[in-house]
């Protein structure tokens, strides 16, 4: 029975089932999943790549409605020359999409991270069900491929530190540079490899190729940008771009930073962070009540780093106060339980809940992650790039926290059942939350 679990077709059937009965719940893709932004489909996606199709082999690549790069919207005008342009039709690729994004977070789990088979198999599927995973997989849009190749630039990233070779940082910035394509917002990664190839302690030559590498992961969608005087395709709405101009252009990027995404981002690694890892930490404090004082002596440096992480959230939401912005009906999960609760000096509660504890949660967990510098990194240049998105919604920003806080997984961490409680309660709240909207 435990070698039959082992199996890889065991994972591969349990990442698929998610999947396999939701498309049967939704009549094989003939009925429409309800998201949040689930409209994008049909008033940009779909008719992108209509016109694609229209203009294959060589489609007008700067004048379009969507506001993202147009790798996906290419990608499936050529697949619908094979199988067809039907909705049903098109949807099934975004599954299939989904799905290899489901293989590719396990394996990065598994193999990269040493985490034991069933394990990451338990954090993998409680990443897939999450609403701003799970939900775009039934419906035409661009969010999961991009967050696909933004999981195998971070494998193969592994891969290139834990071997030193210059073929999986090649391969991981080649995939990079597609996921750029796809969503200009994938562009935080480009630090990130950069990082990768700066702490490898590579020759001078090996270095250079490493950097040569990811300015051409950046040139193609430099290209693009050139072409649109912009950040967006001229005629993408800005309405639904968070790069775009509040009242201006399609064309122009806003000059503003936007804190409230990165409140946004940092509530949500606390929430996911809090539920995720809370066995741990209930069993933490229960092991060290006894001797809690030496473990103060020991953590304080820790300690301090905590209460100051926690402040800055405080100061943060001082100087910026939490709003959802433009579209707060859609801005997401949390934005629409914030409003539900009284607000103190322009915040949620919601809010001066999360965003400080968001510190605690980052240190608690960089004390203890055995490859600090890949979530400080990852979740840093994030956030960075998070104060150029105007429209702070949920969506851009849920599936990074997650993976974020799975970077700090350790394998004793995971080791027992128990210990995976907090992902089982993700999964299904998760669930019910999907029933919810298909009933």
């Amino acid at each position: 029975m435990l070698r039959w679990v082992e199996s890889p077709w065991f994972t591969g059937v349990a990442l698929a089932l998610p999947f396999v009965i939701t498309v049967a719940a939704l009549r094989g893709l003939t009925v429409t999943l309800p998201i949040f932004h689930g409209s994008d489909e049909a008033a940009y996606h779909l008719p992108t790549i209509h016109r694609f199709a229209s203009q294959l082999p060589f489609p007008d690549l700067v004048h379009y409605g969507a506001a993202q790069t147009p790798l996906f919207h290419l990608l499936l005008a050529y697949v619908g020359k094979v199988t067809g342009y039907q909705l049903w039709r098109l949807r099934l690729v975004e599954v299939l999409i989904s799905y290899g994004l489901a293989w590719a977070v396990f394996l990065l789990l598994h193999r990269r991270l040493g985490i034991g088979r069933l394990a990451a198999l338990a954090l993998t599927l409680a990443f897939v069900v999450s609403p701003y995973v799970f939900g775009p997989s039934f419906r035409v849009e661009t969010d999961n491929l991009a967050l696909l190749l933004v999981v195998i630039a971070v494998e193969r990233l592994e891969r290139f530190r834990q071997t030193r070779e210059l073929g999986p940082f090649l391969v991981g910035c080649l995939s990079i540079g597609l996921a750029i394509l796809t969503r200009q917002s994938a562009a935080f990664m480009l630090p990130v490899a950069a990082a990768y190839a700066l702490l490898a302690r590579l020759d001078r030559r090996q270095l250079g190729l490493a950097l040569g590498a990811v300015v051409l992961a950046a040139a193609p969608a430099g290209v693009l940008f050139l072409r649109w005087h912009g950040l967006v395709p001229r005629g993408g709405n800005p309405g639904s771009c968070g790069l775009c101009a509040a009242g201006g252009g399609p064309s122009s990027a806003h000059g503003l930073l936007s804190a409230q995404t990165v409140e946004l981002t940092l509530a949500t690694v606390a929430l996911y962070g809090a539920v995720l890892f809370a066995p741990q930490a209930l069993h933490a404090i229960g092991q060290r009540r006894a001797t809690l004082r030496s473990w103060i002596k020991s953590s304080v440096a820790w300690l301090y780093a905590g209460i100051a992480a926690a402040g800055l959230g405080v100061l943060l939401l001082i100087i910026w106060p939490a709003r959802p912005g433009p579209g707060a009906h859609s801005a997401g999960l949390l934005w629409n339980a914030a409003r539900r609760l009284p607000a103190l000096d322009g915040s949620s509660v919601v809010f001066w809940v999360l965003v400080p504890l968001s510190g605690v949660v980052l240190i608690v967990r960089l004390r203890v992650s055995p490859r600090r510098w890949l979530p400080v990194v990852f979740l840093g240049t994030f956030l960075v790039g998070a104060l150029a998105i105007r429209l702070p919604w949920q969506k851009y920003v849920d599936p990074f926290a997650v993976l974020a806080m799975l970077f700090t997984v350790r394998r004793q961490d995971v080791a027992a059942p128990w210990q995976l409680a907090g992902a089982a309660v993700l999964a299904v709240a998760a669930i019910a939350y999907a029933v919810s909207l298909a009933t």
